[in-house]
């Protein structure tokens, strides 16, 4: 099949309300239901790149996420830990990538993931492994040499004794060819039967009868919905009826428990914030490097795992309907494999891109223990695989796969994205930049603040503050201010 040509578009049912112009459910089989599931996996930086480009409606605003995303493109790899770090935040892996390969329409743009060995010592049991092209080696050599992942290293999620290469199709995509589905227009998911539908149509309270149509989605109709279920509390009905509905995310209040209110925090990252007594707003933080791990980790976290640590309320309704819809699903009878439903209720991050100190209760997916190349005859490839049993005899054996975030030959590189003992400005919005005077004085002028009007206070934080603001970060774009605000005593 040609790579190139495009992809058969999906059809979909639709049962309106004519009268209120309102989507009463669409009824949906495994192609689209595999979309909007896939949608779970995408990490938050992949998102906001997806949505900074047209389709049929103009680009969208991430909350903070977005401004976040940008600053790292604007960040000069120096304050990286490593050069490898920008591009790992800026194309994060999805951990459940294996499973999206053949999805019927896919937007995410993200190259597929590659390996490369030493060209030095790549037949030398032991020798280093990378998912990042010429990564230097122990031996003084680069990473150039590239391996073929077999699939027991795609099949993320799954634990090693699942990983093993079964069909061609066995493992791809969530749900079974034959499940079918009624969704609502708040994308919330359920099992199609009588009972649903019957409860779906109630909602009508109109004497009118509804109707139906059947719509047609392609590529841009996939990612206009993706930027619907951000932006919208309907988004099937936005994306299928309302054309012209503003793609602008609404700032979510938030309800801060008098328990929190108004208390120090026991953590301990310190920070220091420049306020504005007069406006009570946090104009810019002064942090190190392990606040900003934690930021820039935002953008590795898989959307359904934030959903799991914000426990369904993001704030982002569709996304809140789409994951808590979860529960609706049948373990065995909707989806390809028992295991998935917990999967994808527990997604992590793709290897190696979790920072040592990570705060947030956010696993990484690890890598199988045991690694080796394994010679081809059929297609004359070399692979790297978890289980040599498929292939002739391996050419190496106990490889070991290196940190991307930690080069081997480099001195003073930590476990993070951002080089150890460097200070930061992060401003309201997330955007991150090296602390400098001239910053400061930029960000002043910005803001037309008089000197007398500004306040200095230094604050600890822990894993509760960076949760509120990872949360604030999803529907505003005053992640500090919001996610910062049982702080009030300090302005």
């Amino acid at each position: 099949m040609d790579s190139t040509a495009t992809p058969d578009p999906i059809l979909l049912r639709v049962v309106v309300n004519k009268k209120k112009n309102r989507v009463l459910y669409a009824e949906a089989e495994k192609d689209f239901v595999d979309i909007l599931l896939s949608f779970l996996t995408l990490p938050l930086g992949t998102i906001a790149r997806l949505v900074s480009k047209d389709s049929n409606t103009k680009p969208c605003q991430f909350g903070c996420i977005s401004s976040l995303y940008a600053s790292v493109c604007n960040l000069d790899p120096k304050y990286l830990n490593s050069e490898t770090c920008k591009q790992m935040l800026l194309q994060p892996r999805n951990s459940m990538e294996r499973y999206n390969q053949k999805l019927k329409l896919s937007i995410d743009d993200t190259d597929p993931i590659k390996y490369y060995a030493c060209d030095s010592c790549f037949y030398e049991d032991g020798s280093l492994v990378s998912s990042s092209e010429n990564m230097k080696c122990e031996c003084g050599g680069h990473s150039t040499f590239l391996l073929t992942p077999c699939k027991s290293l795609l099949c993320s999620g799954s634990d090693q004794n699942e990983t093993r290469d079964t069909g061609d199709d066995t493992l791809e995509g969530y749900v079974k060819e034959t499940a079918s589905f009624v969704i609502a227009e708040d994308l919330n998911v359920t099992p199609a039967d009588l009972n649903t539908i019957l409860r779906l149509l109630k909602n009508l309270r109109s004497k009118d009868p509804p109707q139906e149509f059947t719509a047609v989605l392609g590529s841009n109709e996939i990612l206009d919905l993706l930027k619907r279920m951000l932006t919208s509390t309907t988004a099937l009905t936005d994306l299928l009826l309302r054309k012209e509905h503003s793609l602008v995310n609404s700032e979510t209040p938030f309800k801060i428990t008098d328990e929190r209110r108004g208390r120090e925090s026991t953590g301990t990252m310190k920070m220091k914030v420049l306020i504005s007594k007069s406006k009570s707003k946090i104009l810019f933080a002064q942090v190190e490097e392990d606040f900003v791990d934690q930021l820039l980790s935002f953008l590795t976290f898989p959307l359904g795992a934030v959903e799991r640590v914000l426990e369904g309320n993001s704030g982002l309704v569709c996304v809140d309907k789409l994951y808590t819809s979860l529960n609706n699903f049948d373990s065995t009878a909707d989806f390809k494999l028992e295991k998935m439903k917990n999967m994808l209720a527990n997604l992590k991050v793709a290897p190696y891109f979790k920072v040592n100190d990570q705060m947030l209760p956010i696993d990484e997916l690890k890598c199988p223990s045991e690694l080796s190349y394994c010679y081809s005859r059929l297609d004359r490839s070399y692979y790297l695989t978890a289980d040599e049993r498929l292939y002739s005899k391996p050419a190496a054996r106990g490889l070991r796969m290196c940190d991307p975030k930690s080069p081997i030959m480099e001195e003073n590189s930590g476990n993070g994205y951002a080089k150890s003992r460097t200070k930061f400005m992060v401003a309201d919005d997330l955007s991150v930049e090296p602390f400098s005077s001239h910053h400061v004085l930029s960000s002043l002028a910005k803001f037309k603040v008089h000197h007398h009007d500004l306040e200095e206070r230094t604050i600890c934080i822990g894993a509760q503050e960076v949760l509120s603001i990872l949360k604030a970060s999803l529907v505003s774009t005053s992640a500090l201010r919001i996610g910062l605000n049982f702080f009030d005593k300090y302005y």
